[in-house]
């Protein structure tokens, strides 16, 4: 399941490896409510109850929006924040960049109106103890144990916290006076009422403004994430589940719902459709593919190079750099609820980035919207069918979403409806070309070169339209498109990130380096052993190199299992290749010198799951898939468009646009030119 702005994705897989899809309206006042909802339309679309449905589950793969939800809205808890004396100001000073960290183009360019963001922690529930370790990991200060159990008190009792963030200096190298810190906690209030975040246990990794985010950021959301997931877990075991649930982490992999750590939860249904995608490339032979997620609130891209996605370096959420392995996705506001407006002060047309979500909702959906988003849009341009929404369980109002565009966008701007809503599409398709453009060239790659993973319930609809200006050549829909990410989440395994700041120059000792992967082995080993896993774990390796006095490095994954001489030796030369290929032939600098600046393992603990097959040619022809036709808006004028059923098309069949596919939770649009196929595992392949 993947918990989504506007739905919730539910898709299951079966032991003989058949694929059911279902979704149902998120409900953010209570997102169990939706969770609960989507499994009932997954058990009736089996013939089930959904107790009946339960019972025969073996495992629930959870993607969760609770901890972003949570972050975004600011319904945490309240946090005190416990660091080293002399630092408490460094989460309000933040760095220079944090000013607009999280802001878009459009906000940044006004200067005027920029203010840092309000902090999670206010000063009052700030307090400093006595401890310094060092970058090396010597005590130098001892921690200052009777000082700490008064700000703790001090935190609890007269602040009323209910949760307490630690994060001191250099705790990511030795994390001594931190765990310290928690068994003081835990021996102040022993029964457990107060939630206790260590920035050590999230990150290994240098710097302190980030870290102490993330420790602040974790203790923020997790009493609310324990709730909900402990919450659901009560629902459905009342209904007869007895399998094992595993929450969806932002660095692609699954873990044990009731040791997950809340914030790692961040991402986690971008990260699932990024699974997805990594898992679809090798079946299809994809050596490089950019995904393109366009669901309700969002359009997300990621970059797939030869199977390989990047973890972002600090990514940011809710404008608070943090630091934990997050699968590299940009996003921007561009979703199926996408509101469009006029702006009062130049009499623009401003698409974005506000989304209705699921509440009020487009338009046309009759649920108090009133600013036309794009799902309006498209409904008016002909491209969706307002009675086949959500395969008809939605009938949409045309009527509705026709008038808001004519009071809204048309009048103002001396256009008709139509033509106000083809404006509106333009706007939006630009603004997700310029996005993977940006995204691709900073792999050190063209959009030509990729593929284009087109998925989420609104990204079929757009993808032509986006992939033209890139100079895509081919786009692929998958049948699980329009549940692409909770597909990702269902196949995904167990899987334990650890980063590590390390400061090495180059050449030396490999058992030093050695040392070091064998820590981190030995302590993801003992994370996937608490998760259940039985066999031996997979490893995979980066280190991150940079030439001398770099200031940021670049990752790379290491070909072998441990390091030799000879093979510290062979870094600087796959390193330079590695740099050339990003930022162009000749640039790099080897003459300076190179220095590790960190180390990553991700540990894979392999869950069961059933495998796609191609099938079979049945024989069906074009006109078997044919439902009817209806006018859509194409180069300027509307078209009588033939419309087909996803569902009746067989693999080898072909079509030239202008044409409109339909499946329950997803629209196709080909338009004139373009030109569409479908391959031995019932994708549709559009070539622009």
């Amino acid at each position: 399941m993947d918990i989504g702005g506007t739905f919730t994705d539910v898709v299951v897989l079966s032991s003989d490896g058949e694929v059911h899809i279902n979704k149902a309206p998120t409900t953010p006042a209570d997102f169990s409510g939706g969770v609960l909802d989507a499994i009932h339309e997954a058990a009736t679309g089996l013939g089930l109850s959904r107790p009946e449905f339960l019972q025969r589950t073996d495992m629930i793969k959870h993607g969760s929006t609770v901890a972003t939800n949570a972050l975004i809205t600011r319904k945490g808890v309240k946090v005190g924040f416990i660091t080293t004396r002399g630092f408490e100001d460094t989460t309000l000073i933040m760095r220079a960049v944090g000013r607009v960290d999280g802001l878009g183009e459009d906000e940044i360019r006004r200067v005027t109106s920029i203010t840092k963001p309000e902090p999670l922690v206010p000063p009052e529930k700030i307090r400093g103890v006595a401890e310094r370790i060092d970058t090396e990991g010597a005590v130098i200060i001892p921690l200052d144990r009777e000082g700490t159990r008064a700000a703790i008190r001090d935190l609890v009792e007269g602040q009323a916290v209910d949760a307490i963030a630690v994060s001191f200096l250099h705790a990511w190298r030795n994390p001594e006076h931190e765990e310290a810190v928690a068994q003081l906690v835990t021996e102040l209030y022993p029964d457990g009422r107060i939630f206790c975040t260590l920035g050590s246990r999230l990150s290994q990794v240098a710097g302190e403004y980030a870290r102490a985010n993330t420790a602040i950021s974790d203790a923020f959301v997790g009493p609310t994430v324990r709730k909900y997931l402990a919450n659901l877990e009560a629902q459905v075991r009342s209904e007869g589940f007895a399998g094992r649930i595993l929450a969806m982490q932002g660095n692609g992999g699954l873990t044990s719902h009731d040791v997950a750590t809340p914030i790692s939860t961040l991402q986690s249904g971008p990260a699932g459709g990024m699974l997805a995608s990594a898992y679809m490339a090798e079946r299809l032979g994809h050596k490089r593919a950019v995904t393109a997620d366009m669901g309700g609130t969002s359009f997300d891209v990621g970059v797939l190079d030869d199977g390989y996605w990047r973890y972002a370096d600090e990514p940011i959420f809710e404008r608070f750099r943090i630091l934990m392995p997050i699968t590299d996705i940009t996003s921007i506001g561009a979703g199926g609820g996408t509101m469009s407006h006029i702006d009062e002060a130049t009499g623009r047309l401003i698409v974005g980035p506000e989304s209705a979500g699921a509440r009020p909702g487009p338009v046309c959906y009759g649920t108090g919207g009133e600013l036309p988003a794009i799902t309006d849009a498209d409904l008016v341009l002909g491209y969706i069918d307002p009675d086949y929404f959500l395969g008809g369980r939605r009938k949409l109002d045309k009527a509705a979403a026709i008038r808001a565009m004519e009071e809204k966008i048309g009048n103002p701007l001396g256009l008709s409806a139509v033509e106000a809503a083809a404006g509106i599409v333009r706007i939006i398709d630009s603004k997700m070309s310029d996005l993977i453009r940006r995204e691709v060239i900073k792999s050190g790659h063209l959009p030509e070169d990729f593929v284009l993973y087109a998925f989420g319930g609104a990204s079929p609809v757009h993808a032509v339209g986006y992939a033209r200006d890139l100079g895509v050549r081919e786009i692929i829909v998958f049948p699980t498109t329009p549940v692409f990410s909770a597909f990702g989440i269902a196949g995904a395994d167990l899987v334990h990130t650890r980063l590590v700041t390390r400061a090495y120059p180059l050449p030396m000792p490999a058992a030093e380096l050695n040392a070091d992967l064998d820590a981190l082995e030995a302590a993801l080993a003992s994370e996937l052993e608490r998760d259940g896993l039985e066999a031996a774990p997979e490893f995979r390796r980066y280190v991150t190199l940079q030439f001398r006095r770099q200031s940021t490095g670049e990752e790379i994954r290491l070909p072998w299992d441990r390091f030799t001489d000879e093979r510290i030796a062979e870094l600087p030369a796959i390193f330079v290749a590695h740099y050339e290929r990003l930022y162009g032939k000749g640039i790099a600098y080897a003459e300076a010198g190179l220095d590790i600046a960190g180390l990553r393992v991700d540990a894979v603990g392999r869950v069961a799951k059933p495998e796609l097959r191609p099938v079979a040619d049945s024989g069906g022809t074009l006109a078997d898939a044919r439902k009817g036709a209806r006018q859509a808006w194409f180069e300027g004028g509307f078209v009588e468009t033939p419309v087909y059923d996803e569902r009746r098309l067989a693999a080898g069949i072909s079509l030239t646009g202008p044409a409109i596919v339909e499946s329950p939770f997803t629209t196709v649009v080909i338009p004139p030119g373009a030109t569409l196929s479908v391959d031995p595992y019932r994708n549709l392949v559009i070539r622009p």
